[in-house]
Parts: structure tokens; sequence; C-alpha cells
């Protein structure tokens, strides 16, 4: 039974020719025969095994349907000539069928009759996949999405043997078309592959997860070819040499911004998002293109956008910016990175782009509107220029201390005091912007308010942490501000750490639970904090006033938890150099109640 439909009964029923007549109604019993084929092949890959299906009927699903040609004769037609809900009801079982392969092969035993079908697949011996790609032009948004979703699973599953081809057809799309929506299909699907992670599984779903029965007929897989890195890589270069002209048409869509391009807009910035994050797991060389061209989207963060389309536009900057995980640790920073905490900078001191900052709706914006704001926007904000201003102090004094340059220390004081100055406007208007849309006291440094701002965001708060650190410790390397310096004073290290420890209850478990965590740069943090309060100790006391011993209390309690832990040989890493600061501290911090 092979699946058909028919494109419709000729005009007098009554006058068909009989062999017609004939191939007509077969076609109509086996459109209907079609439902319950595909139905019974989705049920078996929800029982995750394919083995209860004959041989012959494995085939069915994947062969071409008939229609009828302007002559009467019957001819094979393709995906795109199906009725809609026998396509997606067709996509959708391709889709189940490589997310179940996907699934298994991660759990390394896989249905072998599953297996085959992949793979012939991948043959592409029914021209299925070259179908699916001439989706991408339908117009029904239902099919694009579902055969989007498909093709990326495929590709997946496919891995590094999946035919070049295809990713050319695929990319080349982008550039023979200036419809946003077509350009669509294509960047949700690269997309939807560089986003793949191997080991994604949720815990949930790993308890519910039986695997195939008892009865099935399976195969191992080698855990080692589950890496799918290599396929993200091909899909990264097959756009590459399209990257520069597709940036620019984005460039011109953002430009003349209107809501129908939303979708498309928003794919486009997370898929660059996702290319150049350090999760993508892609190699410099595969990835450096993709940080060329990104000063031309800060203009594009203005008041004509959107709030949604700023959201993923500083999801990228701050991707580029990153600081905790990447920047904060390198010797020497790449010049991409480098010049956008530029550009930001100065379109923060010079050109007032915190004003434009669409907090609210409607004409309440920055004081008398309805709602609460949109807070999530904040945060990305006040990260990125923090980010950004890191950086830019992280770099020049890199650069001033490069001995090859035959720096001398009054060339360091003259760059940084340049600096100071650029930074110290910065900060002031993030400080009045803050202020203007959250009810913080004025007087209230940033150093403190920081911890109020990322409270529900525990990446964003340890990066913010490390930032201002890094950018006292920059700007005051000779030792500590005094007291009334106002730049010292709103990045105070040890105002932020009491701020912190404050807003934690006191709780070393929390502290605890972020050095075991991966999922920020907490030991970085901590690491340099106890660094400096060893280095800067009475600046540390007079900081921290009323709040020593309870702040003190917090170090202590976690260093007896470390050596705890440290005894049972539970810990992941070396925490040594975290115990002997802590025991350096407590040692200072004794010494100093005896006196």
């Amino acid at each position: 039974m092979v699946l058909r439909r028919s494109s419709g009964h000729p005009p007098n029923a009554t006058m068909e020719e009989p062999a017609k007549k004939k191939q007509r109604i077969e076609n109509e019993d086996d459109e209907d025969d079609t439902i319950t084929e595909i139905e019974r092949f989705q049920t078996s890959l929800l029982a995750q095994c394919l083995c209860n299906i004959p041989e012959s009927s494995l085939r069915k699903p994947f062969t071409a349907t008939t229609v009828a040609s302007a002559n009467g004769e019957y001819r094979t037609a393709c995906l795109s000539e199906w009725e809609s809900d026998k396509t997606l009801e067709f996509i959708s079982a391709l889709q189940l069928l490589f997310d179940v392969a996907i699934r298994q092969s991660t759990k390394t035993v896989m249905c072998r009759r599953i297996a085959d079908v992949c793979e012939a697949l991948a043959r592409n011996e029914h021209g299925i996949i070259d179908q699916i790609i001439d989706l991408s032009c339908t117009p029904n948004k239902f099919i694009s999405f579902s055969a989007s979703r498909a093709l990326a699973a495929f590709f997946i599953v496919t891995k590094e043997n999946i035919e070049a081809a295809w990713l050319e057809r695929l990319t080349q799309s982008l550039l023979n078309t200036h419809s946003p929506s077509q350009m669509l299909f294509t960047l949700d699907v690269i997309k939807r592959v560089v986003e793949h992670r191997d080991d994604s599984t949720h815990p949930m779903e790993d308890a519910e997860y039986s695997g195939p029965s008892a009865h099935c007929n399976t195969l191992e897989i080698d855990p080692d070819s589950q890496d799918s890195t290599p396929v993200k890589a091909m899909c990264v270069k097959a756009l590459k040499s399209k990257w520069t002209v597709l940036v620019n048409k984005f460039d011109t869509i953002l430009t003349y911004y209107t809501p129908q391009h939303e979708s498309a807009v928003i794919i486009f910035l997370e898929l660059w998002e996702s290319i150049i994050s350090v999760k993508a797991n892609l190699s410099v060389i595969d990835t450096k293109m993709f940080f060329s061209q990104l000063d031309n989207m800060v203009i594009h963060l203005n008041a004509s956008v959107p709030g949604v389309i700023w959201r993923h536009l500083l999801g990228l900057f701050n991707e580029v910016l990153c600081y905790g995980s990447t920047l904060s640790l390198q010797d020497i920073l790449p010049d991409e990175p480098c010049s956008l905490a530029h550009l930001i900078v100065r379109a923060v001191k010079d050109w007032r782009l915190l004003d434009a900052l669409p907090y609210r709706q409607g004409s309440g914006r920055f004081g008398g509107g309805s709602g609460d704001g949109d807070r999530p926007l904040l945060q990305k904000i006040v990260l990125l220029v923090l980010k950004s201003v890191a950086v830019t102090v992280k770099e020049t004094r890199s650069d001033s201390s490069d001995s090859s340059l035959g720096s001398e220390a009054e060339d360091i004081d003259a760059d940084m005091a340049v600096i100071e100055r650029s930074i110290r406007e910065v900060l002031r208007q993030l400080d009045h912007c803050v202020k203007a849309l959250l009810p913080f006291h004025p007087e209230m440094p940033l150093s403190e308010w920081i911890i109020q701002v990322f409270h529900d965001q525990d990446d964003f708060l340890v990066e913010s942490m490390v930032c201002c650190l890094d950018m006292a410790v920059g700007l005051f390397y000779r030792g500590p501000p005094p007291p009334q310096h106002d730049l010292g004073r709103m990045l105070s290290p040890t105002r932020t750490f009491v701020q912190f420890v404050q807003a934690i209850a006191h709780d070393p478990n929390v502290l605890l639970d972020l050095l075991h965590g991966s999922e920020t740069c907490f030991l970085l943090y901590l690491l340099r904090f106890l660094k400096y309060i060893k280095r800067n100790w009475s600046e540390f006391l007079t900081c921290c006033a009323g709040e020593l011993d309870n702040t003190m209390t917090v170090l202590i309690r976690l260093r007896l938890s470390i050596v705890r832990i440290v005894s049972k040989n539970l810990f992941s890493y070396n925490i040594s150099p975290i115990l002997r600061l802590l025991e350096k501290c407590e040692s200072l911090y004794e010494g100093n109640v005896e006196n």
C-alpha cells in the first residue's frame, strides 16, 4: 500500500473510463489506509520500537503520493502538492522518528529498524529530504515550522554524514530572497542544530524513559559517535560565506523595522548568539567571522525598536562580552569584544543610549506609566554596561603595562586617568537610569544596588560582581581609594559582598552551592575577592563597619564546610587556593579582634 491521494473526482464520474475509475477508487482507498498506516507508525515509535512493523510497511510512509495530471494520467506527487493535513501528519511522523532516534542514540541502545529507516533517509532513497527543503517556500506557516523542526532533527541524527548540497541549498536560499519569512526556515534549522546539546535530556524524562522493549532487535551505539559538533561546524561553515550579505539584509530590516518581521529578526539574533556562544563548543576559526559587523547592530538600540528586539540585541552583545567565563581570564583581549565595549561606552556617554531604553510601554517610560516595567530588559542593559566598562579597564591596564612598549608608571597613571573620567560619567548615567526606574534610595551606590537588581538571576549577579571587583582593582591598582572618592564608593567590592551575604541571609550553604555549581563564575569571584580583602584589609574593616562579625562568620563557616567536604574527596576541583585565602582572612580577623 503506497501513500497516495487523489486530486479530486472527475467532473462527471458516470462517464469515467473503467481504468481511470478503478485507479481513482484505489487512490481513495489508499488515502484512507494511509491514515491508519501513519498512526500505526507513530504508535510504534511512541513504544520506542519499529520491529513490529513489517519491512514492506516501513517504506510505505516514505514513498511519494500520486496525483492526476492534466491529461488524466497519474504521476508522482511531491510533498508540497499534498493536502495540508496530510503533509503535517507525515512531517510529524518524521519528527517523532528523529526525536526517538536522537534519544535512543544518547542512551547508546537503538532499535535496529529505527536505525535502518534513518539510514535510508540519509541516503535520500526517496528524495524526502529534498522535498522537505522545498517546503521552505510554502506559505503555510504550520507546515514550514514543522518541516524546519524535522529537518534540524534529521541533521542531528545524521551528523557529519549529511550531504553538503542540502546545506548549500538552505544557505543559498537566504540570499535568493528578500522575504524575512522565507529566511526564517533556514535560520531556524541551523539555530536548532547549533543549540543542540548531546546531554540535554531532562532528569524527569530520564525517569520516564524505558527504552526499546525486551523483544526489540537493538544495536549498540558507540558513545564517542554521539558528538554533534561536526554537524554544527558544517552548518556554520555553510553559513559563513553568506554571513556578510545576510547581516546587511537584517541591518536594512531593522532600519525599517515593522512588527511582521519580528519572528525573523528574533530567530536571526538568537542564531547569531548561539553561534558565538561558548556553549556551542565551536572552534575559534569556525566562529571568527561571526564576530564581525557587530558594531553595526548597536545603532539599532533606539526608540523605534520594541523591547523584545532590544532584549535579543542585548543578549547577543552580552554573549560577545562573555566576561566572567572568558574575557576576565585572558591576558590579551581580542579586538572584537574590545571594539564592541568601546562602542557601548561611547553610546551611553555621548549618545544617551539609556534614555531610549523601552522599559515601560506607552508614554510612561521613565515615570508615571502603568505596569512594573521590563525588568529582564533592565538587567541585560545594566550587565552590558558593566561588562563594557570592565573590558575597557582591563584592556587599558593590559596595554599600559605591556613592557614591550616601555611604559613607565606615569604613563599608566595618565592612561587610567583618562579612562576614569569616561567611566565615572558612564556609571553616573547608569546609576541615574536605574534609580529612575526602580525605587532605590538616591544615596544607594551602584556597588549595593546591583545585588537587588540581579537578586533573581544568579549568573547575572555573580558576573556583575566580578565586573565591579575587576573595575575597582584596575582603576585603583595602587591601593584602595580614599573613603570620600565617589567612584571608589560606587565600585566598592566590600560593600557589594556585604550586601550579597545579607541578601542570602548570611547562609554559607548558598556560597557552597555556588562553588559547587557550574552555572556561574562564583569560584573566580570569590578567589579574586579574597585576594582583594587580604591586600586591603584596613579598607575591608572600614567598609564592613557594623557588619564585620556577621560577614566574617559566613566566611569562617564556609571554610569549615569546605574542610569537611574535602576530607571526603567530594570536591570536583582543587579548592585549596580558596581554603588558604579563607584561612588568611580568618587570621587577620582574629588579630583584629584581639587588638
